[in-house]
């Protein structure tokens, strides 16, 4: 029986998210955005509005898109391996996308 070369190497994306500083800046804002949100009815129920809106919206994207995404899925995955070498080059150059926002100075940059 044949096997199949399955390509493990995560996506850009999933690397970009997964950095400390990306993560913990989304931490911080999220939890800032949620703050005020429970700070302010009125604004909260404007937020949760357009929040639904965005979901809705998504979702038919996605929906949409499934057909066209599945059709270039190799050359997806040509493009995901070039950005993910660009990204080591760019976390290379910029160690500070290791570092959560809490530990980041901008003296030192």
């Amino acid at each position: 029986m044949a096997s199949v070369a399955v390509d493990t190497q995560p996506s850009v994306v999933t690397r970009v998210v997964n950095l400390p500083l990306v993560s913990s800046t989304y931490d911080l804002v999220s939890s800032v955005y949620i703050s005020t949100k429970d700070q302010y009815p009125c604004l909260k129920s404007v937020c949760e509005m357009a929040e639904k809106g965005v979901k809705t919206i998504t979702s038919v994207a996605v929906t949409s898109a499934l057909p066209i995404i599945q059709k270039l899925e190799p050359q997806i995955a040509v493009a995901n391996t070039y950005a993910c070498k660009g990204l080591d080059r760019i976390e290379e150059k910029l160690p500070i996308l290791n570092q959560p926002t809490n530990q980041v100075s901008l003296a030192e940059y």
